[in-house]
């Protein structure tokens, strides 16, 4: 049912329309007035007071604002990274991908402002939008942005970047999405009506886009979308692997939801062990899907075989390090 968060709480994760049936027959958004009641609620809804609804109660972070940091051997372009956003503290905190409970190996706080989603592309640069109304990027083994896109950019959340290095962003605040070309600042097409809040893009360059009760598909260049009908209570986070299949953080059942290309139905359901799901994200030998989880208070990372694993097991926890943004070094880039 819908829910009116307290105007004090900051933003995120408002599951909007929740136990409402979405249509097994795709739809399709002809005009931008049509996208708009798709989105609409999103706008408003999307807070971060889920948590405080469900009785899970604040996060905290460990860390103060402080220069940021990144270890030797993290600069590597080899060595497999998991990035972990905190809102809170605006900082990403940087590690090793190998073992359970790996120490950190770097920070990054500059130019950081209540991250919201991270993004790795493939050329192992990593991308956050913040809630300063920016979208920042930052070189491998670097703690200053070398990149910063302000113009277009509209209470920011999700974000993803394409082989070609285009940077898509939605945006929340003016129900958007834009498009950036690699290295630039200024939108080149923006899709409008639309209140976006995970993105994802396949191998051909097709947008998917969650307003947390729907997925949307755009073709390459297009400002319509049409409606996948997928069932999936409440789609979050979302993946697409180089066979075409997305992967879909069910919010509403905690669950990490794989549906093959052009079904509605999944065809598997893997159950979140510890608590809340927020984020996710896949790494690009597509082995591994990493979930961003808030477990009693505080969140972890868990971490999913891919696509023959059963069991989401920790990967981060006992740590009051990250939120929900989380990415991987690299992520899918089909």
């Amino acid at each position: 049912m819908p829910y009116s968060p307290p105007a004090q709480v900051r933003r995120f994760g408002l599951a909007v329309l929740l136990g409402t049936a979405v249509a097994g027959c795709s739809t399709t958004a002809t005009t931008p007035s049509s996208n708009a009641q798709l989105g609409t609620s999103s706008t408003e809804s999307v807070r971060r007071s889920e948590m405080l609804s469900r009785g899970l109660g604040n996060v905290s972070n460990h860390h103060d604002p402080s220069p940021g940091w990144i270890a030797p051997d993290a600069r590597k372009k080899k060595k497999a990274l998991i990035y972990w956003g905190s809102y809170d503290s605006s900082t990403i905190d940087i590690f090793s991908a190998k073992g359970t409970n790996p120490p950190e190996k770097g920070q990054i706080t500059t130019g950081l402002s209540n991250p919201e989603r991270l993004f790795v592309d493939k050329s192992l640069n990593i991308y956050a939008t913040n809630g300063n109304n920016t979208i920042t990027a930052y070189k491998r083994g670097a703690t200053s942005p070398f990149l910063t896109i302000s113009d277009g950019v509209n209470d920011p959340t999700g974000l993803t970047v394409d082989a070609e290095g285009t940077v898509y962003c939605a945006n929340v605040g003016n129900s958007t999405i834009t498009e950036y070309p690699k290295g630039k600042t200024a939108p080149s097409l923006t899709i409008s009506g639309i209140g976006g809040e995970y993105l994802t893009v396949d191998k051909s360059d097709n947008l998917y886009v969650s307003d947390l009760s729907s997925v949307y598909k755009f073709a390459p260049g297009s400002t319509t979308g049409t409606n996948l009908g997928l069932n999936v209570g409440s789609p979050w986070a979302m993946a697409v692997d180089s066979s075409g299949n997305l992967i879909v953080l069910d919010f509403n059942s905690s669950t990490v939801d794989v549906i093959p290309p052009g079904q509605t139905q999944p065809s598997k359901k893997v159950q979140v062990t510890a608590g809340s799901p927020f984020g996710l994200t896949l790494n690009k030998s597509e082995n591994a899907i990493y979930v961003s989880v808030e477990a009693g208070g505080g969140f972890i990372v868990q971490r999913l075989d891919y696509p023959n694993g059963t069991t989401l097991t920790n990967k981060i926890s006992g740590t009051s390090y990250g939120d929900w943004p989380i990415a991987v070094s690299p992520d899918t880039v089909l």
